[in-house]
């Protein structure tokens, strides 16, 4: 009796090792399957039609683009360099002034001197408005800009908002006195016209011719003398200087008999010279 139970009780444990040794060994060939095939069935959902060599292929694209995206650097200016860029621009429109040609009928233009000057009022045959002309009898180059005053704006109004050009001529009661104190007096006249009109352009135009009397015989002389240093402070100040005298070759000839003024004939033969320089001007 004790062997039989002996038998049964190893016929038992032999069944419940066999049914635990399957159970493992299905479960072991259930997670190898499921193991393999389930990435591969994922990764054919995700694309479907793509065969292993594209994958690769699209896999070293993807490499080689972060290589070269961690490669290459961000080109982003510094803010040094913003505000360098920035002033040299702001510099560059400050000094630089627009370029406008002398309108036909000279409204963007300004006419300050003395006597000769002043004989643009009196003369009717020129497109030269007589409120663009700021002269006065008598007047010296210390007195330009007494002329021209203090307010700017009334000027700029007569020119339609922007006064292009400014041509200046002193001289003719500007002989006799010393030469330096001439191109001194001569040279804060500019300045004082480049502040108040900083856009226009400076014209410094030559003293016209003289004819001597008995009083001052060598008068005939100072128009020579006077526009070396008028030339002289033209190129000092970088300015233009427009030889008016020598460009009308019969201006002695249109002189009055003070030897000094002119006739009217004069300002259209002057207003011409402007005309055929315009483009030296600009």
């Amino acid at each position: 009796m004790a062997s039989l139970r002996t038998y049964k009780h190893v016929k038992k444990t032999m069944k419940w090792y066999l049914s635990l040794k399957t159970t493992i060994v299905t479960g072991l060939l259930f997670l190898l399957i499921f193991g393999f095939f389930l990435p591969l069935r994922a990764g054919k959902a995700n694309n479907p039609t793509q065969s292993p060599d594209s994958r690769a292929k699209e896999t070293q694209i993807q490499t080689q683009t972060k290589t070269k995206t961690k490669t290459v650097p961000a080109l982003v200016p510094s803010t040094q360099t913003i505000v360098q860029a920035e002033s040299q621009s702001r510099s560059s429109l400050s000094t630089v002034a627009p370029s406008r040609e002398i309108k036909a009928d000279f409204s963007n233009v300004i006419f300050v001197g003395d006597s000769i000057t002043y004989g643009f009022k009196k003369s009717h045959n020129t497109a030269v408005n007589q409120g663009h002309v700021y002269a006065k009898i008598g007047a010296h180059v210390y007195e330009g800009a007494q002329l021209l005053g203090d307010n700017s704006n009334i000027i700029r109004s007569r020119c339609n908002g922007s006064v292009d050009y400014v041509f200046l001529m002193f001289g003719a009661n500007d002989f006799g006195y010393d030469m330096n104190s001439y191109q001194k007096w001569y040279k804060e006249l500019i300045e004082s016209t480049k502040k108040m009109f900083p856009e226009a352009k400076i014209i410094l135009q030559s003293v016209m011719p003289m004819k001597s009397t008995n009083d001052q015989p060598q008068r005939n002389l100072e128009p020579q003398k006077l526009n070396k240093i008028v030339k002289a402070v033209a190129g000092e100040e970088n300015v233009k200087y427009l030889d008016v005298s020598n460009s009308i070759p019969n201006a002695t000839n249109l002189l009055l008999s003070d030897g000094l003024h002119f006739k009217s004939e004069l300002y259209p033969l002057w207003i011409s010279v402007i005309k055929n320089n315009a483009k030296q001007l600009l």
